[in-house]
């Protein structure tokens, strides 16, 4: 074979790979995890302070889960006169399975989420309350099996 057809070959098959690659990239979704980005970077802070609020009580994680049900358990101290309590579970792959509930734990601080209310897989979890004006935040990853 001639040494001009395998250059022809060679650009050709390298014009195939890089459209293949373009077409591909088009095909994705590149979804934010927060819309609104720039407006909650303003409150930052707020969040900092919520997390080391939350470390000064408690340092290990607020969530756990059985086979029915994601179990949340706040600090003892900090649910006795709660307020604006939420729990945000974000989905990274796919945002139309995000959900959002408001918190209202038991007497022992324990609030469970059914497990059929979300799908497989992993989340980011944002919990954040307030309790006599002292503001509570946590932010952290949970597999759903």
């Amino acid at each position: 074979m001639n040494w001009g057809y395998k250059i022809l070959i060679t650009i050709v098959l390298f014009l195939v790979g890089m459209l293949s690659m373009v077409y591909l990239s088009m095909q994705q979704s590149n979804e934010m995890i927060d819309e609104n980005y720039y407006t909650l970077e303003k409150d930052y802070q707020r969040l900092i302070d919520g997390q080391n609020a939350l470390k000064s009580v408690q340092s290990e994680s607020l969530l756990s889960q059985n086979d029915s049900v994601i179990i949340v358990k706040l600090p003892a101290t900090t649910y006795l006169h709660i307020q604006d309590a939420d729990i945000k579970f974000l989905k990274p792959d796919n945002q139309k399975l995000d959900i959002s509930f408001q918190i209202s734990p038991n007497d022992s601080g324990f609030y469970f989420i059914p497990k059929s209310q979300l799908t497989k897989g992993v989340y980011k979890v944002r919990t954040q309350w307030t309790n006599d004006s002292q503001f509570y935040y946590s932010d952290e990853k949970l597999f759903v099996e």
